[in-house]
């Protein structure tokens, strides 16, 4: 998991945080296409004694854009009772599907190689209530009954008196906030992850109610907003915070990490630009430079053929929160 970014979700992580156990539960490991999930899929194959029974065969099992397909596998307990996985292949990051695809707010929880984390617990496992991320119809309303089976109540927004003490719906987020019950796993004899903890705990998004009109037979729901973010002088992707729905606040001025992170490290791949010789930067890489200094990212695949690497800044990613942090504090205080 920690090679391949692997992570768990789905019920087996709400089980983990209940502690409880339902034995006709499987267990839904989150891949990206590609080499994470084949070396997955071989894992299982080759040192677990796992074999295929179910194959979407890129078909989308479920209504979600970024859920590509799923494979299913199993395997003989010792007490002749089948022990399940399935291998969720994601089209990008697996924590951009699991925050953008779920549609209640319950099933929202994710266990990497390290940590395991509980994204709305408050609600989850103290109130044991779960709110919708996604339009009510048929095949939700299905899979919400199964939770109420097991105890959760069901609701589509949080009413009005409700919305300030539930602090970890409605706020912009971080994986690794206040908000969010972390719970540490006993890593002793696992080869640590090359990715840093902090590509994933800076996760961020935020919800926003959406409410039909007065006369619709919809219900209202809370969509997710963020986005995934990458550049040439970053090693890693990353899903942040993307821009408000209205054009205020939104215009580069810092009030969104996005906004204060784009400018910082666009600055330094044109840095980083200007130090490789002119002779070896192709005329693209040249006009582009010059006329588009803000879409440097267009550049990766000529970058690539011409053979050119840039250093990576994503460890001056944590220092540059704490500082866009600090102003939004400092802004705040001076506003009250």
């Amino acid at each position: 998991m920690g090679k391949h970014d692997i992570l768990i979700s789905g019920s087996f992580a709400i089980q983990f945080f209940e502690r409880v156990t339902w034995k006709e539960s499987d267990l839904d490991l989150y891949a990206e296409a590609g080499s994470s999930a084949e070396a997955l899929e071989k894992h299982l194959r080759e040192k677990e004694g796992y074999c295929v029974i179910r194959d979407t065969g890129g078909a989308n099992y479920w209504p979600i854009e970024d859920w590509l397909e799923t494979r299913t596998f199993t395997k003989k307990r010792a007490d002749s009772t089948e022990s399940q996985i399935q291998i969720v292949i994601t089209a990008h990051m697996p924590i951009y599907a699991i925050l953008n695809g779920f549609y209640s707010t319950l099933v929202v929880n994710v266990i990497s190689w390290n940590k395991a984390y509980a994204i709305y617990p408050q609600p989850s496992f103290l109130r044991h209530k779960t709110y919708l991320l996604r339009k009510m119809d048929d095949y939700n309303g299905q899979s919400l009954v199964k939770y109420d089976a097991r105890g959760w109540r069901s609701q589509d927004v949080l009413w009005p008196e409700e919305e300030a003490s539930h602090g970890c719906m409605l706020k912009l987020r971080r994986l690794d906030d206040q908000f969010t019950w972390k719970i540490p796993l006993d890593i002793t004899d696992v080869v640590p992850a090359k990715t840093p903890d902090f590509v994933l705990e800076f996760t961020s998004w935020k919800l926003s109610k959406y409410t039909p009109g007065e006369r619709s037979n919809e219900l209202p729901f809370y969509r997710t907003y963020n986005d995934k973010f990458s550049a040439l002088t970053l090693k890693y992707r990353y899903i942040f915070r993307d821009h408000p729905l209205t054009s205020s606040g939104g215009g580069g001025d810092g009030r969104f990490w996005n906004d204060f992170l784009r400018p910082r490290i666009d600055r330094m791949t044109l840095l980083e630009l200007h130090k490789i010789p002119a002779a070896k930067r192709s005329q693209l890489i040249e006009d582009t430079m010059k006329r588009y200094p803000d879409s440097l990212d267009i550049l990766s695949n000529e970058l690539t053929r011409c053979d050119i690497s840039l250093p990576n800044y994503d460890h001056e990613i944590p220092g540059w929160f704490a500082e866009w942090e600090r102003k939004q504090k400092a802004a705040r205080v001076k506003a009250s």
